[in-house]
């Protein structure tokens, strides 16, 4: 009997878990979709400022290598 009553809990258990994720999944994807735009711009801004940073180490490499030994 004990073991069947844990069985049971543990599937009881399982089921509503997969339940929650699901739910919370579903959750998350509409904030996302709602908020598509300000996504894809900061998005942009943060490839802009590494594509900044890159021409920075290839324009004054000597100066980082100097800061930042290897």
């Amino acid at each position: 009997m004990a073991f069947a009553t844990a069985g049971l809990v543990i599937v009881l258990l399982l089921f509503g878990l997969a339940v929650a994720v699901a739910s919370a999944q579903q959750r998350v994807v509409t904030t996302l979709q709602a908020s598509v735009t300000q996504i894809k711009r900061w998005g942009g801004v943060v490839l802009i400022g590494i594509g900044l940073w890159t021409l920075a180490l290839a324009i004054w490499a000597e100066e980082f290598s100097r800061i930042f030994p290897v």
